[in-house]
């Protein structure tokens, strides 16, 4: 990996300590600073209103403008079907077979189509799935068991919340130097774009499959990697918390 990419890297690297910790105390709590929120507008300069009436619309349209972050689940297990539809769609092959794989589309955007995104699953309560640690083999549309373990306790320390307790969770890591033989040092800005991308397809699909989702950027870097077994060139970028929303609240 570039040595520039590396330093960036570890210099945003998170570690629970009494510092990183003041993030993660409930909303409520939250200094003034935190809570104001900025617009930036033209006052001077002539504006057009946008046509209101496609708001909306469609149920895209529906789902982006209900989607929400879920922060209370209930304890109810997850079906595997339902796993499986959210990964495959959210991340998966969408070109038919005959096109060859060195010429395979996603489901999302991806610079120059390098593909440095990596997808795992930790199973914690998923129907006809034993708990442990998953890869998905996008080429076969398949999840390789990795590690049989409960790693509920595991989770929360690296996630430093009760999000490391929810049914799965999806950790999404970047192995750089795929996109660094082409575009050099840009190559970890644009693998943490496609994070993004597939993190918004893991969203709308959750919304969709009325499940819950939290994006999560905050976690131990240094254990979710040690989890993983992840070589140098393989970095985590993004976790989501995936289970069904208490609608008790």
């Amino acid at each position: 990996m570039n040595k520039q990419i590396r330093r960036i890297y570890e210099l945003t690297k998170f570690r629970f300590d009494k510092k990183t910790k003041k993030a993660h105390i409930s909303p409520e709590d939250w200094p003034e600073e935190w809570k104001r929120v900025f617009y930036k507008v033209y006052p001077r300069f002539p504006a057009v209103d946008l046509n209101s009436s496609v708001e909306k619309s469609g149920e895209l349209e529906s789902l982006i403008a209900s989607r929400r972050t879920t922060r209370e689940f209930s304890n109810e297990p997850l079906d595997f079907e339902v796993v499986s539809s959210l990964i495959f769609h959210s991340a998966g092959i969408s070109t038919p077979k005959e096109f060859g794989f060195d010429q395979a589309k996603r489901m999302y955007p991806s610079a120059g189509a390098r593909y440095p995104i990596e997808l795992y699953l930790v199973s914690n309560n998923i129907i006809g799935l034993e708990r442990g640690i998953y890869h998905y083999d996008v080429k076969n549309n398949m999840i390789e068991f990795l590690l049989k373990k409960n790693l509920k306790n595991y989770m929360v320390a690296a996630t430093n919340s009760n999000m490391g307790m929810v049914p799965a969770i999806i950790i999404l890591s970047g192995v750089i130097s795929r996109t660094e033989v082409k575009y050099g040092v840009n190559a970890y800005r644009f693998a943490l774009l496609e994070a993004g991308h597939i993190g918004q397809n893991i969203s709308l699909l959750s919304e969709k499959l009325n499940l819950g989702s939290c994006a999560m950027g905050g976690f131990d870097n240094d254990k979710i990697s040690k989890l993983i077994d992840l070589t140098d060139e393989e970095i985590p970028l993004y976790i989501f918390a995936i289970g069904k929303k208490n609608e008790k609240k």
